[in-house]
């Protein structure tokens, strides 16, 4: 079973639980459900281990109820975790298909509230992630940067068409995450591990940016106006 399989079953049970809003992969917490001023975490894994437990510690300092998330497991719940699940108010939920069962409710929390640190993880959140599911690998978490890629690529390929184009026009039409976009952008356009998909040229003092593989070269462009103008 992956970590993300455990996703749905948790969400639902969030929003069972009075959770306004859920968002996956926040900061790095797996899950977020948001319950008015109120933060809940859920830390998921594939097994009961020291690796999760960690993590939960962690998110106290972000969450008023925070929950470890597993498969369900045979047998009861070793007494040394429920021992520390007791004493630090962390909860335990055995997922099973799609139901899920508390084998240790969460109680409240101060530690986040006291330091803020509900408010600060609620900064973290970005308006994709309601949609993401939690869990993932890293290598395949939709990120502020890949958001960025996706819509510049999108943008080069269906609507500029293999037509060259300036930073300016791309900045005209897509959001990006970079809080100084017009460099930011020509130099993640340049780099080396994005020359797969788009192509650079210097025109005069302007570097100008094509999807590759849509656009003609610029000869066979010339022949195919002269066509249609004859």
């Amino acid at each position: 079973m992956k970590e993300s399989t455990l996703y749905e079953p948790v969400k639902r049970f969030l929003l069972r639980s009075g959770c306004s809003d859920v968002y996956a992969e926040v900061g790095n917490y797996d899950v977020l459900g948001l319950h008015g001023t109120v933060n809940f975490i859920v830390e998921m894994k594939t097994s009961l281990n020291f690796k999760v437990m960690d993590q939960a510690l962690i998110a106290l300092k972000s969450a008023q109820y925070v929950y470890i998330a597993v498969p369900q497991r045979k047998g009861q719940v070793p007494k040394s975790v429920q021992l520390l699940l007791k004493q630090y108010r962390i909860g335990l939920l055995y997922v099973d298909g799609q139901e899920v069962t508390v084998m240790v409710p969460a109680r409240y929390s101060r530690t986040a509230t006291k330091n803020n640190g509900h408010l600060t993880i609620r900064n973290c959140i970005r308006p994709y992630q309601d949609e993401l599911i939690g869990g993932v690998k890293s290598g395949e978490k939709k990120t502020d940067y890949s958001v960025t890629i996706d819509t510049i690529r999108s943008f080069l390929r269906y609507s500029r068409r293999g037509r060259w184009t300036t930073v300016e026009q791309i900045l005209d039409c897509c959001e990006t995450h970079y809080a100084n976009p017009r460099p930011s952008v020509m130099a993640t356009l340049r780099a080396e591990w994005n020359k797969d998909w788009v192509e650079t040229r210097k025109v005069g003092r302007k570097i100008e940016f094509r999807y590759k593989g849509d656009g003609d070269s610029d000869e066979t462009t010339g022949r195919r106006q002269r066509t249609i103008s004859g």
